[in-house]
């Protein structure tokens, strides 16, 4: 079998189709012995459970993978859930998927062996996260309820962006979203998202950040465990939503943010409202309020007609008080007006009368101080001087009153009561002088 289709397969003879050429491989691989019986050992990746039960996953170690199904007769056996990570025995044979063109592992038994070295480090650092308190509900952000903008952090080329844009614009449009590129697989990606968020968390008009991307496996994912980006996130300012991979998958990122979502499509409607709700909403609000306010005018109103008809009852009653009221008004501010002006008038008398003694005691003061300064002047009038024997010495109309001012020579004059004697001086003599 091997020589004959290897000569068909050398170019010998009619082409091949590439049907034919799977059938040949099909064959080959299916019918050689050695491919039957096999007990391989690796790490489980990309682990896929189909709602028919069967599971896809790829089988891995340190060089080497290679693709794994696993039927649903086969898998009832299991006493175990293997997930991601999980290291393990798996016994069955190759087959080959023609529509694919590819090789996989038909398992009919699986056992663990271990635990992989991924997910080994996974739990270590959850574990250190952990214990230093990062992992605490504490310290979740609320989700604005109506963001002014959503930032997203993830590849510009994938159905991931399409996905939030077109769930944004059903549900709430004109919201507008802000991408932030970033790479999502390989050793790269930290750095690139790091600066992707970082670049969002700085924009203050962003109120929340989508961090999303499809599906794959642990490898895939493995950026978004890694410890530097996780910190990164958990000590950002603006609230993070997290849509990584499927809903079954949960890496590190999705502790420390503020809300994981199962899909990129549930995070885009995690932050918007959806705008058929808010009008429902609003239109309920309004029919609540209009009923409120017609039950509100119905009670204002039959108020008003119980005061109409208390008024209407009681209306000469109140006339008759509001005229005896007034009366007695009227008669109290006359009264008090009354004695007012003659505690006014008495003020005035009284004051009038202080007034008259006050300036009486004035003039007489006054009257006695003008006699008293009229004999003080008459008793120093120089008549009155001369009359009692003195005589006063003048000289050029001035009184002499010092020998220091007679100069020798000058022309004296001497004042008597009765007349004057002109004379002429000689000589002076100064009797202060020693």
């Amino acid at each position: 079998m091997f020589s004959s289709s290897s000569a068909n397969l050398s170019g010998q003879g009619r082409p091949l189709t590439v049907t034919g050429l799977n059938e040949w491989i099909r064959n080959y691989v299916e019918g050689y012995p050695d491919f039957k019986n096999l007990v391989v050992e690796g790490e489980i990746s990309g682990m896929t459970k189909a709602r028919s039960g069967h599971w896809y996953f790829t089988l891995k170690d340190a060089y080497s993978q290679i693709s794994c199904v696993m039927f649903q007769s086969q898998r009832r056996l299991l006493d175990m859930d293997p997930v991601d990570g999980d290291r393990v025995q798996v016994a069955g044979e190759l087959r080959h998927y023609a529509p694919r063109g590819s090789l996989q592992l038909q398992v009919m038994s699986l056992s663990a062996s271990g635990q992989g070295d991924l997910y080994r480090r996974y739990l270590e650092l959850k574990a250190r996260l952990q214990a230093e308190g990062l992992l605490e509900a504490v310290h979740k952000k609320a989700i604005p309820s109506y963001p002014a903008m959503v930032g997203v952090v993830t590849s510009p080329d994938g159905a991931v962006i399409h996905d939030i844009q077109r769930t944004v614009e059903r549900r709430f449009p004109g919201l507008p979203i802000l991408l932030a590129p970033s790479l999502v697989q390989g050793e790269a990606a930290v750095s690139s998202l790091i600066k992707a968020l970082s670049a969002l968390d700085q924009r203050p008009d962003v109120e929340v950040i989508i961090l999303a991307r499809g599906g794959g496996s642990m490898e895939d994912l493995w950026c978004f465990n890694n410890e530097t980006l996780v910190r990164a996130v958990f000590a950002l300012e603006t609230p993070v939503i997290t849509a990584i991979g499927h809903e079954t998958d949960l890496t590190l990122v999705d502790f420390v943010a503020d809300l994981r979502a199962p899909t990129p499509t549930a995070a885009a409607e995690l932050v918007t409202p959806d705008q058929e709700d808010l009008m429902r909403q609003i239109h309920v609000a309004q029919q609540s309020a209009g009923n409120s306010l017609q039950r509100q005018c119905l009670v204002l109103e039959q108020g008003l007609d119980g005061l109409e008809q208390s008024l209407e009852r009681n209306y000469g009653y109140l006339i008759d008080h509001c005229d005896t009221t007034m009366m007695d008004l009227e008669q109290r501010i006359r009264r008090g007006l009354l004695q007012k002006l003659f505690n006014q008038e008495q003020a005035v008398h009284d004051l009038t009368h202080r007034l008259g003694r006050g300036i009486e005691q004035q003039l007489d003061s006054m009257e006695q101080t003008c006699f008293a300064l009229i004999r003080q002047a008459s008793a120093l009038d120089i008549q009155s001087v001369l009359q009692r024997g003195f005589s006063v010495a003048m000289m050029n109309g001035k009184v002499l009153r010092s020998i220091q001012d007679a100069q020798p020579g000058a022309r004296l004059e001497t004042r008597f009561v009765d007349g004057k004697v002109i004379s002429k001086i000689e000589d002076s003599e100064n009797y202060l002088q020693p």
